[in-house]
């Protein structure tokens, strides 16, 4: 985003002259926009009414006394087009575009949406088919809808492609400061990208949160998200339109594309995005990254007052990788002298209802369990219905407590609820005014302080800026059967078993192949041969091979497959693991890499990881630690250790081959790959040129 689109955007969220047009619809934006104490002018325009809301009516557009620095548009969609080019005459700065039917009505809507991008220009516009924004940190609202929220001078900004979504997170009370709020519709004109941009530069945001549908132009999100990183703002998605029922709604909703769930994650992966999987994630991940510091480790302590609390902490540790370091004997020898001897002096620590609540005795439990590293510390409060419960301050206690000896340690302070109605507003805004993070739900806590450890410690960083989707070529595919897919890659250095092709198998002789083989009968038609019945494996001596051969051949014609060729190679030693290896393009990612565990049984395992290319072997690498399949390689139960580093220069290799302009390769895949100590081997190939 150059400068003048930056002010442009800036003039029109801080707006200082308002006007609305419309029916009905206005009335409560208006409300809105007044309840917030807007020190601006506002102007309304209706040809048929005197009045809205007390404010005299304007018959039209060209009676304004001025340039308005933001317009709020409420009409039919037909009347849309022409009330813009009355903006545009009297130079109005940006408008939300609240009407629907536009693209997500189908064609006719599309085209009148086509229109409305040509007649808008270099205006913003937010919508159509939106709710429009809320900008917390001036009081500048066009909203259609009640709403909550207090003004906050820095937060998270939220984009929504959902308009129910971010009414319904505006509702909330969650105590998460929000700055702004933007309902983006169709994103005609104003994108999630510039949307991006904008408060990436912006002094009163601090990290992004995103609802998305869809994306329309992904070369220029790759670009924003790489943008945003670089201002230090991190990014937050939930994508929605994962299933194929949502896919339908998204597309018909707000006329977004969805791709493929495992590209986007890869992708949201390696631009250091961090992606969550519901509202509630969203909303309290985006909460601990607006109010935390940055946490370098992943070991925490936990306290609670709770064994069943202390073991919640703990499951939920453990599954998301979260390191709780036991107590040093020096630790341990001071905290026996200020705990009850009930208590057990583990972390996650149970210090026991007899001193809970008495501050004078916490704040000594608290200050000698944080002598040691952590990066944040959690303490598990679930605070009582006030109405039912008068023991408020007693929770207060602890936790003013807590955070003061946080404080000193310089430690996050976060207190956290078991479940997520625990704490309610009021508390959790009188936990950030003492300097701790309200976090709603132990799951929910726990999730969002993995997120925010891997986003500060983003494996990618060298990569992440140099990084650009690779363009999609549309020609002709050919696919080539394994023999001779596995003469190219061996050409290129990628080890293949030895093997030869054959008419006659009498005929054949064995000077250079040696016992014990297998027998394959390769096609360009046939992708999984031992199906079919076309691999045959263990031929100990030629006689066998014979009488294999002609078993084959017999099956094959009976299936009328007889077009192939007939090839054997020396069987392979058992491997310390099996590896699928697919590299393809796709017309919205461009090349995409998969890596999975191999063999006959990858379907089942699933044990898949996706990267888009162009990607790095040290990120590889640091990916392929985080699959299940690493704990195989690593020297799971005594098996041998593979070279990681050799693995993935391995890999690269494939990537090369792939990305060699001579090869012309549309796509390869190699399953399975036999992984050994030191090398690897393509026991089968399936390669497609064009």
């Amino acid at each position: 985003m150059n400068l003048d689109s930056f002010k442009s955007i800036d003039r029109f969220f801080k707006a200082k002259s308002v006007v609305f047009i419309g029916g009905k619809d206005i009335f409560v934006p208006i409300r809105e926009l007044k309840r917030r104490r807007y020190k601006g002018k506002i102007f309304v325009v209706n040809p048929t009414r005197d009045k809205i809301d007390n404010y005299k009516c304007l018959r039209k557009v060209s009676d304004l006394p001025l340039s308005p620095d933001a317009a709020f548009i409420a009409v039919p969609a037909k009347e849309v087009i022409s009330t813009i080019r009355e903006l545009k005459a009297v130079k109005c700065k940006g408008i939300v575009c609240y009407s629907a039917g536009f693209k997500e009505t189908g064609k006719s809507g599309k085209d009148l949406e086509d229109i409305l991008i040509k007649e808008c220009g270099d205006i913003p516009l937010i919508g159509p088919n939106c709710y429009g924004f809320i900008n917390f940190s001036d009081n500048v609202v066009l909203w259609p809808f009640s709403h909550k929220g207090a003004r906050c001078k820095k937060g998270v900004a939220l984009i929504t492609q959902s308009g129910m979504l971010s009414s319904d997170i505006i509702m909330a009370t969650r105590s998460l400061p929000i700055s702004f709020m933007v309902s983006a519709g169709n994103q005609a004109v104003t994108k999630i990208e510039d949307l991006i941009y904008y408060f990436s530069k912006n002094a009163n945001v601090c990290c992004i949160a995103i609802h998305i549908e869809g994306i329309s132009n992904l070369t220029r999100f790759v670009d924003a998200a790489k943008f945003s990183f670089g201002a230090g703002k991190p990014i937050i998605v939930y994508k929605t339109g994962r299933s194929q029922i949502g896919k339908k709604i998204a597309k018909s909703h707000t006329g977004s594309l969805s791709g493929n769930n495992e590209m986007y994650s890869a992708l949201f992966s390696q631009l250091a995005i961090t992606e969550v999987y519901d509202p509630i994630q969203l909303l309290e991940t985006a909460k601990l990254f607006s109010v935390s510091s940055p946490i370098k480790t992943n070991k925490i302590l936990a306290i609670t007052c709770s064994g069943g609390g202390a073991a919640m902490v703990a499951d939920g540790a453990e599954e998301l990788k979260l390191r709780l370091p036991g107590f040093s004997k020096t630790q341990k020898t001071s905290l026996k002298k200020v705990l009850p001897k009930i208590a057990t002096i583990s972390n996650p620590l149970d210090y026991t209802t007899p001193i809970w609540g008495i501050p004078e005795k916490t704040g000594p439990v608290f200050k000698n369990a944080l002598k040691n590293k952590y990066s944040t510390a959690i303490l598990v409060q679930d605070f009582p219905n006030a109405q039912i419960n008068d023991t408020e301050k007693l929770y207060l206690n602890d936790t003013e407590a807590f955070i003061n000896e946080c404080k000193l340690a310089k430690v996050t302070p976060i207190i956290c609820s078991t479940l997520p109605e625990n704490i309610n507003e009021d508390v959790g805004n009188k936990i950030l005014k003492l300097g701790g993070v309200p976090m709603q739900g132990i799951f929910n806590c726990l999730n969002a302080v993995k997120h925010l450890f891997n986003f500060y410690n983003f494996i990618g960083k060298k990569e992440l800026q140099s990084f650009q989707l690779s363009h999609y070529k549309n020609y002709e595919s050919n696919f080539l059967n394994e023999y001779e897919g596995k003469v190219q890659i061996k050409a290129k250095g990628i080890k293949v078993p030895v093997g030869t092709t054959f008419n006659d198998p009498k005929r054949l002789t064995y000077e250079k192949i040696h016992f014990p083989l297998a027998l394959k009968f390769s096609s360009p038609i046939i992708l999984h041969k031992t199906e079919i019945g076309a691999v045959e494996l263990n031929v100990n001596n030629h006689e066998d091979l014979v009488k294999k051969h002609l078993k084959m051949k017999r099956k094959l014609e009976k299936k009328s497959l007889e077009k192939g060729i007939f090839f054997i190679e020396e069987m392979l030693p058992t491997p310390v693991a099996e590896m699928f290896i697919s590299i393809r393009q796709d017309k919205i990612f461009g090349d995409i890499l998969v890596l999975g565990m191999g063999g006959s049984l990858t379907e089942l395992y699933r044990d898949t990881k996706t990267f888009i290319l162009p990607t790095s072997e040290n990120y590889i690498s640091k990916e392929i630690k985080r699959m299940n399949f690493f704990n195989l390689i690593n020297g799971f139960r005594n098996k041998a250790k593979v070279n990681l580093d050799m693995l993935t220069a391995e890999i690269f290799k494939i990537i090369k081959f792939y990305q060699d302009k001579s090869n012309q390769c549309r796509s390869i895949e190699i399953n399975p790959v036999f992984v050994y100590e030191n090398e690897i081997i393509a026991s089968d190939c399936v390669l497609c040129t064009g």
